[in-house]
């Protein structure tokens, strides 16, 4: 699994899933449209071994079936959820989260969020490169564009990465 040139976009949007979740840890996978193989463009959390791990077979069945999933957590598996990545009805990746921690499942406001980032992120993995610095104004659009569909629930969002852009 090679990974992409770096994307601020992309992590910012890791960073929020993990720490808006509770996960642990966190990444996501962008599909190849030449081999439909999924690829790391961004992660948080956990250790290089997570980050640089193949894409499971959840990964696979997002991708797939264009449904999120959520495994509660075993005696060897951590919880976990995955969202489709999403563009013009096209899935183009997934954003994976694992383990709240201390036996905890994710929750369906979990799910929520994740699934509103996810609809984020696929407008993120399709765009060429971005510069080093992401476009504010950019971002801004993208989201006015997602919010029509259902203004409150990106408001949320959009607050969040605002305050990650202003940092």
């Amino acid at each position: 699994m090679s990974q992409t040139p770096d994307r601020p976009t992309l992590r910012a949007l890791a960073r929020v899933a993990v720490e808006g979740t509770g996960a642990a840890r966190g990444r996501l996978l962008a599909t190849s449209p030449e081999s439909n193989e999924l690829h790391l463009v961004a992660a948080h959390g956990g250790s290089d071994v997570w980050q640089a791990r193949s894409p499971g077979d959840i990964a696979r069945y997002v991708v797939a079936s264009g449904q999120p999933q959520v495994l509660s957590h075993g005696s060897q598996v951590p919880a976990t959820l995955c969202v489709p990545c999403v563009y013009d009805d096209e899935v183009v990746g997934t954003l994976e989260l694992e383990d709240k921690g201390a036996g905890l499942a994710f929750t369906i406001d979990d799910l929520e969020l994740a699934v509103l980032l996810g609809g984020i992120a696929g407008v993120a993995l399709v765009r060429s490169p971005e510069p080093a610095v992401p476009d504010p104004s950019r971002l801004v659009a993208d989201l006015s564009r997602l919010a029509v569909a259902d203004g409150t629930r990106y408001a949320t969002v959009a607050r969040w990465l605002r305050t990650l852009l202003d940092a």
